[in-house]
Order: structure tokens, then sequence, then C-alpha cells
């Protein structure tokens, strides 16, 4: 019975201690001692609250729960283990932790030992709480104090605390200057009344007080030391019971002695702010009118508007790409530079955005059409951006007319390519064709007139000379016209693939283009290519050559040359083509081309687009000695764009 007892309060014991524990500690740990040592760890639930790791971590790790101490405080911890681990009391320590999610925390850890029959420690319970808030709130308050302190030693006015009758309870450094006192202990003491040399008497001045209870500004003379008389500004403050009387007096005092000398810093500090805000307001304006001079200079069209649709700001690109100006764009809704039916759905899209969020063209460029003022419409490149933060969007606009044009006269100039091969197929090569399928018929009916003899197993034909004569020139003129049908077969093709897959190709393509062209002495066309120049894909192959062979056809039709000149050549990492002529230069040929040739504009466009298309750059000059020079610089290691 006197057992069941025992257990009985045993248990009730440690329930009281489970209960006081949980009010005393944030979290703890059961650290088992065997031979004077740790032997295990066992760390509470809510061990994850306090440094963010879980009980599995803790154990996974043994060290983890001293790794996670700061390093300056690590001394401590290892103090309060020693001395629990020595039988000794330990002491309860305050030390800093690094959580898991990197906050650094202040933890009160209080160690329980527990000892067997002999006395000798078993284990021990380490009771942590966080102590954080406290610690901040202590060393706020003594934050607070410190500034009170410095904000009341420091404070240029003399301030005091003193009784009804004038007694003086505390004052500071700057009040004991201001009236000559050797120290503060001279001060503290003395009586207010002595101070002042004044009309009022001490009482009056407390009735003003106690009526007003606070004087603002209130001006008195007073006598220093050394007996010179003082002006002071005093801001007068009372303090007063539930019935009204004076309790304290608090004041603050400036003196104003000197005030000509301060308000002379005070006016020149404001010219010097004053001067500083233009200053700075020039420097804004600069910065400003920079800005708008890029923004103004941006080939783009940029054009902001509101989540309404409310046009709020366009550059000058704009004005010229859209014919308005800025004041008919600026307030307006962007529809007016869209054509129906976008114009009509575009307030829907932009509803549809401020209630789900959901955004059709934000962020991913777009070809679209645009319309002018004069109701033209015209394509471009619209990418759309949202202003961070804010409801506003940023369009910038790319009118790609050029380019569109561009495409089209590519396709039209493979689409007459290819009638241009066709009608020579049909022309020459139907012509070759009849003409070997006639001579290859006249050699088959001669064939079939020789007359055969029949022998006992095979059938013998015999010619005479002249037969045989004949017939040996229809086999020639045969081999002549298949020759010839072979060499417009290779005419074709080189039309069709200009360079063929190789590493040679574009000097040999070019090469051939300079014989076809060579017709002296009306043409003299050469090719100049002194080290071998190796393309880097066929892509890029195809575009100089087409190139070359578009400067080339530019200086036959429009510049009245009798000499081109083809240049191949590697320089660096680039490839550099040239096409010369000494025809009539540049500018006369660009007024030639609008006179004669309307499309000769097109063609040049072309070329830089084909330049373009492989990363390169197309340049055209005049030549000093007469004519005009065409240059594509390629880079051997680019990539061709796709």
């Amino acid at each position: 019975m006197a057992e069941v007892q025992a257990d009985r309060e045993l248990a009730e014991a440690e329930s009281r201690y489970r209960c006081l524990r949980a009010s005393v500690a944030d979290y703890h740990y059961h650290v088992r001692v065997q031979s004077g040592r740790v032997a295990e760890k066992i760390h509470g639930a809510n061990c994850e609250v306090i440094t963010g790791y879980l009980p599995e971590e803790y154990a996974a790790t043994p060290s983890l729960w001293f790794d996670i101490v700061i390093n300056d405080d690590r001394h401590l911890v290892e103090q309060q283990t020693a001395a629990v681990l020595a039988d000794q009391l330990p002491p309860t320590i305050e030390y800093r932790i690094r959580r898991k999610d990197g906050q650094l925390r202040w933890i009160l850890k209080t160690v329980v030992p527990y000892h067997d029959a002999q006395g000798q420690v078993t284990a021990y319970d380490s009771l942590l709480r966080d102590i954080t808030e406290a610690k901040l709130a202590a060393e706020s308050l003594r934050e607070s104090e410190e500034r009170f302190r410095l904000l009341f030693e420091d404070d240029l006015t003399g301030d005091y605390l003193a009784e009804p009758d004038g007694t003086i309870l505390l004052c500071n450094h700057a009040f004991v200057k201001i009236f000559g006192f050797a120290s503060r202990e001279e001060a503290v003491g003395s009586n207010l009344a002595k101070l002042y040399i004044d009309p009022l008497s001490w009482p009056r001045f407390i009735e003003l007080l106690s009526t007003n209870k606070t004087l603002e500004r209130y001006e008195r003379t007073s006598q220093h030391s050394d007996g010179t008389i003082r002006h002071v500004i005093e801001t007068v403050l009372g303090s007063f019971n539930a019935q009204g009387e004076l309790l304290r007096i608090k004041g603050y005092v400036f003196d104003d002695t000197d005030s000509k000398l301060a308000t002379a810093r005070i006016h020149r500090r404001n010219s010097e702010l004053e001067e500083a805000v233009s200053h700075r307001t020039h420097a804004l304006r600069e910065k400003h009118d920079h800005l708008q001079a890029i923004w103004n200079s941006a080939f783009d069209a940029i054009i902001t508007i509101d989540s309404r649709g409310v046009i709020e700001t366009a550059n000058r690109a704009a004005e010229k790409m859209f014919g308005y100006s800025l004041d008919e764009m600026i307030g307006q809704n962007v529809k007016m530079l869209m054509p129906s039916p976008y114009r009509e759905e575009h307030d829907d899209y932009l509803r549809n955005y401020r209630e789900t969020g959901y955004a059709r063209i934000l962020n991913l460029p777009r070809e679209l059409v645009a319309r002018r003022k004069d109701g033209t419409t015209f394509s471009i490149d619209l990418s759309v951006t949202q202003v961070d933060h804010s409801e506003y969007f940023t369009g910038v606009i790319r009118d790609i007319s050029e380019r569109k044009e561009l495409q089209q006269h590519v396709l039209e100039s493979a689409a007459d390519e290819q009638r241009r091969i066709g009608l020579e197929l049909h022309d020459g090569m139907g012509q070759e064709l009849t003409g070997l399928s006639l001579v290859a018929g006249t050699l088959v009916k001669l064939m079939s007139a020789v007359p055969a003899k029949e022998s006992e197993c095979e059938v013998v034909r015999q010619i005479d000379e002249a037969s045989f004569t004949r017939m040996a020139d229809i086999a020639k003129r045969l081999n002549q016209k298949i020759s010839e049908a072979n060499r417009l077969v290779h005419q074709l093709s080189h039309g069709i693939m200009p360079v063929q897959v190789d590493a040679e190709a574009l000097r040999s393509a070019l090469e051939q283009l300079a014989t076809s062209i060579h017709s002296p002495p009306k043409i003299s066309c050469h090719f100049d290519c002194p080290q071998p120049v190796i393309a880097p894909n066929n892509t890029t192959a195809t575009h100089l050559y087409r190139i070359a062979q578009e400067a080339v056809n530019n200086a036959l039709k429009h510049s009245q040359a009798n000499e081109i000149g083809i240049s191949l050549r590697q320089h660096r990492e680039q490839i550099v083509l040239e096409v010369s002529d000494n025809g009539i230069g540049l500018d006369t040929v660009g007024q030639l081309a609008v006179a004669t040739h309307k499309s000769r504009g097109m063609g040049l466009r072309t070329m830089q687009y084909r330049a373009g298309m492989i990363g390169g750059t197309l340049h055209l000059e005049r030549r000093q000695s007469g004519g005009t020079l065409v240059r594509c610089t390629s880079l051997i290691g680019g990539e061709t764009p796709s």
C-alpha cells in the first residue's frame, strides 16, 4: 500500500514538474548521462518552433544543437555542460543561436539534473526559453533612455525642472552655461526668481502660467553670473494636479542674445539649401531632357497607356509613324491607331485583363496591323510590357512594311526564277531534245535500211562505206546534241543551286559567275580570291553568292560599267565579299535608278536583307577612281540567324 502511495506521489510530482517545465520553457531536451559523459539527447517536439529544426534532424546530426550556437557564446554552453557533468550547480545562461531560417535568437537555458541513489548525475533536462523579444525590449529601453539622456544633455536649449516657488530640481549643461553657473551642482537648488530681471514679479509669472498652462516663446531678460544682461526666449510648461494646482515647472530656455548671428546663419543655410535645390532641380531637368532626347530619338514608336487604354505618352517616332501630333494622341484611346475589327475588340480585351489578369499579347511580340491618321494600314511588330507595380503599359511598335515588301520581293524573285528555269527548259531543253529525237530517228532509219543476210545461227548486216560515214556523222551530231543538253542542264542546275556543299563551293560558284559575265571587249569581269575561303555553311555561301549576283546585275543594268571585279577573301574571322565596277558612281546610279528602274532600291534592300540573314553587314561607297564598291562582311564563326 505504501509503495502504491509512493508511486502515486511520484507520478503527481512528475506531472507537476512537466507542467512547471512547460510553463517556464518553450521547449526542452533530455540528456542521458553515463560515466560522466553525454550518452543520448532527446529533443522535445517544440524544438522546431524555437530553432527551426525537427527532432529527427537533431537525431541525425548529434552536434547540431551545438553547431547552431553563435561562436562567441559557445564557451558559455560548454561551461554549463561541464558543470552539470561534474555534478556542480550549473548556472543559468543566456546565449544566441542561428535558426534554420537564418534568424538570430536569444535563448535562456536552465539545466535540471537527475541523480541516482548514490548522488551521481544520471541525466538532466535542458529547459530553453526564447528571450529574444525581452532582449530586444531591454535593448530598446536602454537605447530610449540613452537617447533621452543624450537629448537632454546635448540639447542646445537650457532645460530645467523647478518647483512652483522657483527652486531648481534638475537642469542640463546648456542651462548651466546660459546663466553662468560654475557647475550643475551650483545651479540645482538655486532659485529661478533670482535669475530674471523682469517687470513681472514671480507671483505674476506663476499666475500667467496657471492661467495659460503653457507659455510659448516667452521673452525675458536674465542676468548672467558675470553681471551681463542676456535676452532669452523661454517655453514653459506647467504640470498640474486634478485640482488645478501647479506641481512642477518645466522650461526650455534659449539664449537669444546672439540671435542676429543665428539668424544670419539660418539665412545662409537657407540660401545654401535653395542653391542646392536649384542645382538639383537643374540636374533633374537635364536628366529629364536627356531621357526625353533618348525617348524621342528612338527609331521605334513608343506609347504608354493606362488600364483603360488612354494614351499617356508617345515619342516623336509615334508621331511620324501614325501621322498624329502628340496633342492629338495624348488623352485619346489607343484604339484610334487600330483598324477594324481590332478597334472594336480592344476595350473588351482590356476589361477582361483587369478582371481576370489573363493577357494574350503581354510580353509576347506579335505581328499586327495598325492604322495611320489618313486611314491607311500597315504591318507592325508590337511588344507590350506592363510597367512594374503600376497599371500602365508600354508598347514598342516597329513598322515592318519594308520587311514585308522584302519578303514579298524574295518570294516574287523565287517565282520569277522558277518561271525563267521553266521557260529555258521549254525553249532550250525542249529544242535540244527535239533535235536529239530527230537525229536519233534518222540514225534508226539508216540502221534499219542496212540489208541483212541470214546464216545458220545469226543475222549479219553489211553496210557500205558511204552509209557508214553517214551513220558516223549522225552519231557525232547526236553526241554533240547530248553534250549541249548536258551543258544546259548544268546551267539550269547552277541557277537552282548555285553553291554546292563543299569547302571550295563559294569560290567555284563566284568564279563561274565571273566567267559567265566575262565577254570582252564589251564586258570584262574578273574574279580574285588569292587564298582558299571556306564558308561556315551552305546557307551563308548561298546568300553571299546571291549578293554578288545582285551587285553584278546592278552594275550591268544601271552603272554603264564595262569592267566588273569580284573579290573574295578572308580577313581574320571574317569573310569579305566585294563587287566593284568602273561605272558612273553611286550618286548618279541612284538618280538614274529613280528615272529608269524604280525597282533598283528593292534590289539594294534585298542585298541588305540577305546580309542581315547571315549576321553580316552591307556597305556601299563611291570609288575614288570612279564607279561603285559593294562590300559584304560576314563572321566565319557566327551562327546564321533563322
